[in-house]
């Protein structure tokens, strides 16, 4: 089980691979969790928004937590599974299953839908853990798809001890430094790649999560290893290399009218890992467009992509 003090390192989080049909594909999902640990990857985090909770099945569900925390523990990594559900009840059965399955911890979103108040969210996260106690419990800190958790917030479950940290995917500067200053037991790890990653870090955070680091996972670990030796004007010059390629990919047309779709185009795009096709409602990128892609990205990124 994942707790705040063993927390750390690149929390690397991949598209969920579906076939064409939108079914789970287990052997792809198994290889591209051995391949993010073989690039020194330090936890594999799952079925968040580009991992795709709110279109995978159930059944689909529950193998790809029994196939995560198989692969994670065979490779000494961290497995870290979305559970998030619209209410209490849906997220304890998600949650409970990724615990019976061996996963060391979860990411949620607090109840979405609804904006709940404070008390209501507290309640809710003391009902997750009591009702999940053995598995490491981190929040989903994101305004986007659910609602923002403040310091007082954040104060009110200090006490539920499986409670790790959080993905804080906002762009609150202000809130992510009054939550790292009130609370620095926690992990309290950036989103917002990758222009917090240095400054977080700097400030002592224990590490970050990444989306495209499922595309370039050695380039985004080199980051974290010279931000933990202290290196960081090496690690900016990489840091404003990625912020150049992410411009320049997401201007390119091959991904325009695309949404989640783009990103899976992307990170299939680098080829290091296999992320098949979106579920609906979402559209995948043609293949054509996609093969264009990979053409551009390896003509002009080579040096960022280690296959």
């Amino acid at each position: 089980m994942l707790t705040r003090e063993a927390m750390e390192g690149v929390y690397c989080l991949p598209p969920t691979p579906f076939d064409q049909n939108g079914i789970f594909d287990e052997q792809a999902f198994r290889e591209n969790v051995r391949k993010l640990a073989a690039a020194g990857i330090h936890a594999v985090v799952t079925t968040g928004s580009l991992g795709e909770f709110h279109t995978i099945s159930w059944p689909d569900h529950q193998r790809l937590a029994k196939a995560l925390a198989e692969e994670c523990k065979a490779a000494g990594i961290v497995s870290v599974c979305g559970c998030s559900g619209v209410n209490t009840d849906e997220a304890i059965t998600k949650t409970a299953a990724a615990e019976k399955a061996g996963c060391d911890a979860v990411m949620n979103l607090s109840p979405y839908y609804l904006q709940l108040t404070r008390q209501e969210l507290i309640k809710f996260w003391h009902d997750l853990a009591e009702a999940c106690p053995n598995i490491g419990i981190t929040i989903y800190n994101n305004p986007q798809t659910s609602q923002i958790h403040d310091v007082e917030t954040y104060r009110g479950i200090l006490d539920i001890k499986t409670l790790c940290g959080a993905k804080e995917a906002h762009y609150d500067w202000s809130l992510w430094c009054n939550l790292h200053r009130n609370f620095p037991e926690l992990g309290l790890f950036t989103a917002t790649e990758p222009e917090w990653i240095i400054p977080t870090m700097k400030m002592g955070e224990r590490g970050f999560f990444t989306m495209i680091g499922a595309g370039i996972p050695h380039y985004v670990v080199e980051i974290y290893n010279l931000c933990k030796k202290g290196l960081w004007d090496k690690a900016l010059k990489m840091v404003d290399r990625w912020q150049e390629m992410s411009r320049d990919i997401g201007s390119q047309p091959f991904l325009q009218g695309y949404g989640l779709g783009g990103h899976k185009a992307k990170i299939n795009a680098f080829g290091y890992l296999k992320c098949g096709y979106m579920r609906r409602p979402f559209l995948s990128v043609p293949k054509q467009n996609e093969e264009k892609l990979a053409e551009y990205i390896h003509s002009k990124y080579a040096d960022m992509i280690r296959g």
